[in-house]
């Protein structure tokens, strides 16, 4: 081939991989640099242009689909900045159904399990396409606002304040809540807590919450984290997760047999989701203090 027959099918190469209307633009751009930047080539070589050149040349400027990217991006399902997020969801759901799994079935069956993963990662793939689709639509106009990381919502605190406090009223005093609500009825004997589980491990619960209400109220007081206050929000969130494992292997939760199995299911799947969100917590530490010092969130303050 001589040099414009290579030069033609490097750019026919490249305009095949962009949309219709940005072919012809694209390639009459193209052409001029790709030609441009041979003959500066061949002329540090001290050469004339000739094919051989134009070969190493058209190599170097490129693989074909990597010079169409710089024209246009086109649509993802899964951004590769993506990806790494749409792996970490596909295994937690995979793991909270494996963990519900005894629920429905003793012993689980294999045939609804596989399909409700299947199912999940549909449900995943066409989240993370279409919130592909939305970004890439609004990201022309979009602009970017910067966000301070240590921020907290002192309304979301104050949120969670309170449904600790239901939490407690509601677990430690079922029978009382449930007739307050039904002018005096009795909650069914089915629904009676374990003797030993109400009287002293569910108090040790309680306590943790407790603890986790203080940092809470610190947090609507101050309106942003700590390295302190993340440090104790983190350990407290550990207590918890090995107090739902004690609940685990301690014994019963509820006199009844089948609704106890049921309990301790869903308290082992709590206690999955607990330890994804405390490693979540501790892996984003470990990016926030790999920066450097006048990088670090709140240092630039001042």
């Amino acid at each position: 081939m001589d040099v414009d027959t290579l030069i033609d099918a490097y750019v026919q190469d490249v305009a095949q991989l962009l949309p219709r209307k940005l072919r012809s633009d694209v390639a009459l751009e193209l052409r001029g640099l790709v030609r441009e930047e041979l003959q500066s080539r061949a002329a540090s070589q001290g050469r004339t242009l000739d094919a051989d050149i134009a070969l190493e040349g058209l190599r170097a400027f490129g693989r074909p689909q990597e010079v169409a990217a710089r024209y246009y991006e086109p649509w993802t399902i899964i951004p590769p900045t993506e990806t790494r997020r749409f792996v970490f969801a596909a295994i937690v759901g995979a793991a909270v159904l494996v963990a519900l799994s005894p629920l429905g079935s003793t012993p689980p069956q294999a045939g609804p399990l596989v399909s409700a993963m299947v199912t999940w990662l549909g449900l995943l793939v066409a989240y993370f396409g279409i919130k592909s689709l939305i970004h890439r639509r609004s990201a022309p106009t979009k602009l970017w606002v910067p966000r301070a990381h240590d921020s907290a919502s002192r309304a979301g605190s104050v949120a969670l304040i309170a449904l600790i406090g239901v939490g407690m009223l509601v677990y430690g005093a079922p029978g009382w809540i449930y007739s307050q609500f039904t002018h005096g009825q009795v909650l069914s004997a089915r629904l009676d807590y374990e003797p030993a589980f109400h009287s002293v491990r569910l108090p040790v619960l309680f306590a943790i919450w407790g603890c986790q209400a203080i940092v809470l109220a610190v947090l609507a007081v101050r309106g942003r984290w700590t390295p302190a206050l993340r440090r104790v929000d983190a350990w407290l969130e550990i207590a918890v997760a090995l107090v739902l494992v004690w609940f685990i292997v301690a014994g019963k939760v509820f006199r009844e047999a089948a609704l106890n199995h049921a309990a301790l299911n869903l308290i082992a799947v709590f206690v999955l989701l607990l330890a994804i969100d405390v490693g979540v917590k501790f892996y984003r530490g470990m990016n926030r203090t790999l920066l450097p010092n006048g990088l670090r969130s709140g240092s630039l303050e001042g």
